[in-house]
């Protein structure tokens, strides 16, 4: 299992950005540049990432192809489609985006996100991106996302035999899941449920935390990892059974010494797992 960070540190040059994650213990990020970046710039964060062997395990795509409004949808649909090139170009684990919000805020909540419609759309999208890339080294995944689809373990096993393409796989994010109190109270059997089913297709995986908020409504708050209820060493063992390469990216931390605190906390459980 490879622990890393979606995080890109302050730095002058590719192999002062290598050897930073290096130093901290990171064997695995993701890719720091987007596809309009020269082409030389990017071939020497690959190798500067590849000599300091430190996996590419995601290039992010981040936008909606289902932005009500049409140049905005038509320019994300775009970069869905370049990212993934630049995935295949690079070697990344996955290129990973979210299915993507029916409304104006690219990961908001709003009921469209579960329509039919917007379903079928997705899987004829994701299909044809699949279809113009062909990739080899890379894939296209989703994110598991509290208010759109794919939702559940079920959901993205159904999600991944309508698009039946094998460039399409598995992004794994364990909070994710945590949308209402069952899952919240049962969230290891989530989990279980999660890597049985779609184990063999999952590329890349997100770890962070989450915390009940106290009050008599629901609500979950994302927190840093160790400071919540996830049960990080049954998610990681999870993880390590999918191999020795598997990456696992720490995200949504606000700066630098939130990363090294919360690799403090985690690389010891995964070099325990790790054996």
């Amino acid at each position: 299992m490879r622990i890393g960070w979606s995080f890109v540190p302050s730095h002058s040059s590719p192999e002062e950005w290598a050897a930073i994650l290096r130093e901290n213990g990171v064997r695995a990020a993701a890719f720091p540049l987007d596809y309009r970046a020269p082409v030389s710039q990017i071939d020497a964060y690959a190798k500067a990432a590849e000599e300091a062997d430190i996996l590419i395990a995601e290039v992010g795509v981040w936008d909606s192809p289902f932005l009500p409004a049409p140049e905005k949808a038509a320019v994300a649909r775009e970069k869905c489609l370049e990212q993934f090139r630049l995935a295949e170009y690079v070697g990344a684990r996955c290129c990973v985006n979210v299915s993507g919000a029916a409304g104006p805020v690219w990961y908001g909540c709003c009921r469209e996100n579960y329509s039919e419609r917007i379903y079928w759309e997705n899987v004829a999208f994701l299909q044809r991106l699949c279809d113009a890339v062909k990739p080899v080294r890379t894939r296209y995944t989703l994110e598991v996302m509290q208010w759109m689809l794919p939702d559940s373990p079920e959901q993205y096993g159904r999600l991944l035999k309508d698009v039946d393409r094998e460039g399409f796989a598995v992004h794994m994010d364990a909070v994710n899941f945590v949308n209402n109190p069952y899952r919240l109270t049962h969230h290891n059997e989530i989990i279980d449920r999660a890597f049985a089913l779609l184990g063999p297709a999952i590329r890349s995986s997100h770890l962070k935390d989450f915390r009940l908020e106290d009050g008599t409504s629901f609500a979950v708050r994302e927190v840093p990892c160790g400071q919540g209820l996830l049960d990080i060493r049954h998610y990681l063992q999870k993880i390590a059974a999918l191999g020795p390469d598997a990456p696992v990216l720490l995200e949504h931390l606000s700066c630098m010494e939130e990363y090294v605190r919360a690799m403090a906390r985690v690389l010891p459980i995964a070099r325990e797992i790790d054996g």
